[in-house]
């Protein structure tokens, strides 16, 4: 076999390859020898199919067999022998058509990995968010415990108006231009003001209504509803209160704390704080990985493979059309037209696919690996999130090497931020939990 390089590109190499025609041939004789040994044809012997048989019947598939192999034999020894790292599969760009007897010609191309010079980590300084929970924190984490024990109770009180929180029980009417619509009627809903459960707008017009009052108002569907025949629709909502709850939340006490299984409330607190601590962190270090990204981003610059830039853009490009389709539009993308959201999220694939290569060379470099406890302590929160499909889960994990490696990825990318933090100069900062969940809302593409 003969491998000429053909042209270098960027980060894409051509190679020209031409394989002798008495070697391909014996190559599909041997493979045909092969197939021919377990061959079943009705009115001949198992391993008796005569060879003529065989050639006639079987030839055309052994040989693009045969094809493939040799085309995946040539990428391998071209990369070997040009010490190449591959980024993405090979692209046969050409079969030159051949007869029986000449030699076989097919050319391919392929995206190689760029060479990345890793920053000197302990140059960079980050801030690390270390959340300080106050008694105040603490009231609020608890009284959102009271009122999920809240139970519903009737305001008897004729002249009250609803306000925020309170349950409204309602019957409702929706028309279209005089015309009812099939899923715009409801008897005895409640309705929770503030909840936003109905369309925006609609839990406005119950406030500072009593009991018994019937009216209507005009609303517009939202333009991304699930239903696409209402979609930026005004519609006219006859509106009858039949009555007002109010939700009776219990007594944050000893004995509410009793309810969770402790001693008293002060052994319920110190839990909670220690739950808004953990949930806090966790939070904290979103924030800190997506710092870390960015700066990787400003100290590496290196080209990218376009294969693999072009694999992650579909596949965004994949989930958006199914999610627009679906009626999901993000609030940012309304309004653009598609050359702009091509552009923007192909801006993300290229993000994307440089973090990816940034932290794989971090952590080929580093030799940092995923031990068969972390893997298995993985696969277990796996299972713990399917009840019921235990097994199913282990076997796609243990035996789908796509599964696995899906599996794995998180986990080596945390790692590589680890060792990342470990070299920078990190400096820790008491921060109100408020604030760092502020942050937590900030656009991000990680």
């Amino acid at each position: 076999m003969q491998i000429q390089l053909a042209s270098e590109e960027g980060l894409n190499r051509a190679f020209d390859v031409t394989v002798p025609a008495a070697d391909f041939e014996t190559r599909v004789d041997t493979n045909l020898a092969g197939f021919a040994k377990d061959l079943k044809l009705p009115g001949f012997r198992p391993g008796k199919v005569p060879q003529a048989v065989i050639r006639h019947r079987y030839r055309a598939s052994i040989m693009e067999e045969v094809m493939n192999e040799t085309v995946q034999e040539a990428v391998r020894s071209a990369l070997t022998e040009h010490e190449l790292a591959a980024a993405a599969p090979a692209n046969v760009t050409e079969i030159k058509p051949f007869d029986e007897g000449e030699d076989i010609k097919f050319s391919f191309s392929i995206d190689i990995m760029p060479t990345i010079e890793l920053t000197d980590f302990s140059g960079l300084a980050f801030d690390r968010m270390n959340p300080v929970i106050e008694d105040r924190h603490l009231d609020e984490a608890l009284k959102v415990l009271s009122r999920r024990g809240a139970q519903p109770v009737d305001v008897e009180k004729k002249t009250h108006k609803l306000a925020d929180d309170e349950i409204a029980v309602i019957d409702f009417q929706g028309s279209v231009d005089g015309e009812e619509k099939p899923g715009m009627k409801g008897s005895d809903v409640m309705v929770q003001l503030g909840s936003k459960m109905f369309i925006p707008g609609f839990e406005d017009h119950l406030l500072g209504k009593k009991k018994g009052d019937a009216f209507d108002f005009d609303i517009t569907f939202p333009d991304d509803y699930s239903s696409e025949d209402l979609q930026g629709v005004e519609a006219n909502f006859k509106v009858t209160v039949k009555g007002i709850k109010r939700l009776d939340a219990p007594e944050v006490d000893e004995e509410f704390a009793k309810k969770f299984g402790k001693e008293d409330l002060n052994e319920l607190k110190l839990q909670v704080k220690q739950e808004l601590d953990t949930i806090h962190r966790r939070s904290s270090r979103f924030v800190m990985k997506r710092e870390v990204m960015d700066k990787l981003m400003d100290t590496h610059d290196f080209p990218l493979p376009e294969g693999l830039v072009e694999n992650e853009f579909n596949a965004i490009w994949n989930q958006i059309m199914t999610e627009a389709k679906a009626g999901r539009v993000d609030a940012e993308d309304r309004g653009k037209n598609e050359d702009e959201l091509r552009g923007e999220y192909r801006t993300i694939a290229e993000r994307r696919v440089r973090l990816g290569l940034i932290l794989s060379e971090v952590a080929t470099t580093n030799k940092l690996d995923v031990s068969p406890e972390e893997f298995n302590a993985a696969i277990q929160r796996e299972m713990a999130m399917n009840p019921g499909q235990e097994a199913e889960v282990y076997t796609r994990f243990t035996t789908d090497p796509n599964a696995r490696q899906g599996l794995i990825a998180p986990i080596m990318e945390d790692k590589a931020i680890d060792y990342i933090l470990e070299l920078a100069n990190v400096t820790d900062i008491d921060t109100d939990p408020d604030k760092i969940e502020e942050m937590i809302d900030q656009p991000t593409d990680i």
